[in-house]
């Protein structure tokens, strides 16, 4: 988007937000959050720039009172699209604001926003907004409200660090109601809160029932406290390193907290030190319980002294801790020797794991890569072993990471003689480090020894499509043309790029007479991944009249054996022609009329009418040959019912007057229900006195009790314009 654009944009939605119509600006504030709520999966708000005004139009909404709801719009949308809003931008201002909607609030919703809201703005504020605060802490307390809106209000106050707060927190606490105890507990069970209520938050986690929901999980866990990442099941002998264990878990202080941690790093126990290490390394240890993150960070060089420390002692229990710590993060390239040496006396796949991510960061730190861990690392590879490990897969991906191209020589080797999971990281990893242009006829090689596909998907993904390209197909995934000819023009299809080699494979494939070859080649001529994704529409083009000749012969054809489709089984030809139909209906009503008529399969006709009820809705006048195939399928005795008068339902709701004829047609068919649904179509106003006499007829001739729906409605529309009898 240019510059100019960008403006224009923001122009329009700046004049949204001023309109006299206070929906257009609500509306603009749903647009806003819409956007806001987008930027979780990443990115930016477009809006962003906006975002004064934004919140000065929700303010000037609040300001009024609530909209009315009525059949399109609910009650208090204005103030609701302003509160949710005000969820992101609320100022401490803007408290009373709040307040005012909170205390007029219509319904539940606008509720619900106004708690987020409010929320906002006591957080913004040096001190909470007194009103607010009131207001809200007599909806925590207020028995009458249902739970959940007791609950909302006590989320609006949790991340408030005063004593009012708290101490309303744990009157909630001592609530009869097993719902409540739970959010209050949650409320409680922070890391500084349970500084001061671990035994109260305890007690109350005693008498929960076991299941007493996720959220009741979360508590107990909490109060169990971060133990370790090795060391859960572990001992402490000396009561002064338990101690300082529970106090690293459940401080009283920052102090208190380092102290403990000190005492632990610096003890000569293994167990304590790889603790200490654990706890220094995760997110959930020491700079969680910590109220200030960053005392923790001039211990960093006297931790990695003495991860080191670990790691030169033979065979240390601490070892994976030591490891863990250090990391790929923290490695350097002097570190080669200690990796070497671990690697050397473990048989742990736990220590090896963590091994191989800390040679990770001395090959990264290093500009020179060190062979002999090069070697060490590709000897894990090939080491023999009774299955694949996580072990020969990190240390592939590693490899591959670590040293790119230069990898390659181990990669291909592990191509060749690696077990069957390895060979499919090693080809994952040569593709994904720019590999398949350097080794494409290994590599195809090897996907093609893959008959059944791939032994293992590394993250995911599939090495034979990495290989190969995308889509193999669409209706025909996994299944291999035994031709080699045909199988050549297959893997042309999912390689890049169209050009003269694309087209004559396309044809190939659509001239072999094979249901799995045409099958494919229709896949990749319809699917937006397949000829359009490689050349725009033109792609389509050369090839066009040969496909819709193959999609009329397909449709033809009994369904093909279920062998042939892994995924859809019997009928995936006439899946994957219904495919192409879809694509082409709009500028094909011919063919899409033969279809319609000729269809052998009932689910080829559904397709065929959910093909000709899309065209309707998008055209201006009937096709006059799509109105003739629904009239021949409403006649047809053989079809079935159902179908007869989908395609009446059909001429009823097509667009123009072209459906006439065919309608007047069906009501002269025996069954009354055909009769009765083509009369139904030629009942509109425009239509109906042109043929009010016949329709009369048919009524006098239709049974007069136990009717079908589809006559009653006819005789009640008749009478109705009949007027009252005399």
């Amino acid at each position: 988007m240019t510059d100019d654009d960008e403006q224009a944009r923001l122009g329009a939605f700046s004049a949204r937000l001023q309109s006299d119509d206070v929906h257009v600006v609500s509306r603009a504030l749903e647009s806003y959050q819409t956007a806001e709520a987008h930027t979780r999966f990443g990115g930016d708000n477009p809006y962003w720039p906006l975002a004064g005004e934004v919140l000065f139009a929700a303010r000037d909404l609040l300001g009024m009172p609530p909209s009315p709801g009525d059949e399109d719009i609910p009650e208090g949308r204005t103030h609701s699209s302003a509160l949710t809003v005000m969820m992101h931008l609320a100022e401490a201002e803007d408290a009373d604001l709040i307040a005012d909607a909170l205390e007029g609030a219509p319904t539940a919703g606008v509720r619900e926003a106004a708690l987020r809201a409010a929320r906002s703005a006591l957080m913004e504020g040096e001190e909470p907004n007194p009103r607010l605060l009131a207001m809200i802490s007599a909806m925590v307390l207020d028995e009458t409200l249902d739970v959940s809106d007791r609950q909302d209000a006590l989320s609006a106050l949790d991340d408030l660090d005063s004593p009012e707060v708290e101490a309303l927190i744990v009157r909630v606490s001592e609530s009869s109601d097993l719902e409540l105890q739970v959010s209050a507990a949650s409320c409680l069970a922070t890391p500084l809160r349970l500084r001061v209520h671990r035994d109260r938050v305890r007690r109350l986690v005693e008498s929960w029932p076991q299941e007493a929901g996720l959220a009741a999980e979360w508590v107990r866990e909490a109060v169990a406290g971060f133990h370790s990442t090795y060391w859960e099941d572990a001992r402490l002998d000396d009561p002064a390193l338990r101690n300082a264990h529970d106090e690293l878990r459940f401080p009283l202080s920052d102090e208190a907290c380092l102290r403990a941690f000190a005492t632990l790093l610096r003890s000569d126990d293994p167990v304590a030190v790889g603790i200490a290490l654990d706890h220094y390394q995760s997110s959930d240890g020491l700079r969680r319980v910590l109220e200030d993150k960053e005392v923790a960070k001039p211990y960093l060089p006297e931790v990695l002294d003495r991860a080191r420390e670990v790691l030169r002692r033979p065979m240390s229990p601490a070892e994976p801790s030591a490891l863990n710590m250090i990391g790929a993060h923290h490695a350097e390239p002097g570190d080669a020797d200690l990796v070497l040496d671990v690697l050397r006396r473990t048989d742990s796949d736990a220590v090896r794991d963590q091994a191989i991510w800390m040679a990770y960061g001395v090959l990264d730190a290093s500009e020179v890569k060190d062979g002999r861990l090069v070697d060490a690392l590709a000897g894990l590879i090939f080491e023999p072993s009774a299955g694949f490990s996580l072990v020969k897969e990190t240390a592939v991906r590693i490899l591959a990471r670590g040293l790119g191209a230069a990898a390659d020589d181990v990669l291909l080797r592990a191509l060749r003689e690696g077990e069957p999971h390895v060979q499919s990281h090693a080809a994952h990893w040569l593709v994904e480090t720019g590999g398949l242009e350097r080794h494409r006829a290994v590599l195809e090689e090897v996907a093609e020894s893959w008959e059944d596909g791939p032994p293992r998907h590394a993250w995911g993904e599939d090495p034979v499509d990495m290989i190969f390209g995308t889509p193999h197909s669409v209706h025909w995934e996994g299944h291999r043309l035994a031709d080699p000819d045909l199988y050549r023009a297959h893997r042309r299809l999912r390689a890049p790029g169209v050009d003269e080699s694309y087209h004559r494979a396309l044809r190939t494939l659509l001239d072999s007479g094979d249901p799995a070859a045409v099958g494919i080649a229709l896949d990749h001529w319809w699917s937006p991944d397949g000829a359009v994704d490689r050349g725009g529409e033109k792609a389509r083009e050369p090839e066009r009249a040969l496909v819709l000749d193959r999609v009329r012969e397909v449709l033809r054809q009994p369904p093909s054996p279920p062998e042939l489709s892994r995924r859809y089984g019997p009928g995936a030809n006439h899946l994957t022609a219904l495919s192409v139909l879809r694509v082409v209906a709009p500028d094909e009503p011919f063919l899409l009329a033969e279809v319609v008529e000729g269809a052998t399969r009932d689910l080829i006709r559904d397709q065929a009418l959910d093909a000709v009820d899309t065209i309707f809705k998008k055209a201006e006048e009937a096709h006059p040959r799509l109105v003739e195939a629904l009239g021949n399928v409403a006649c047809d005795g053989t079809v079935p019912m159902r179908d007869r008068i989908r395609a009446l339902e059909l001429l009823d709701e097509s667009p123009g007057f072209n459906s006439v004829k065919a309608l007047v047609r069906a009501t002269r068919c025996p069954e009354v229900e055909v009769q009765a649904a083509a009369a139904w179509g030629l009942m509109w106003e425009d239509i109906i006195e042109d043929h009010r006499p016949m329709l009369k007829a048919l009524d006098a001739s239709w049974p007069a009790a136990d009717v079908p729906y589809e006559i009653t409605r006819v005789r009640d529309l008749l009478n109705a314009a009949d007027g009252p009898a005399d």
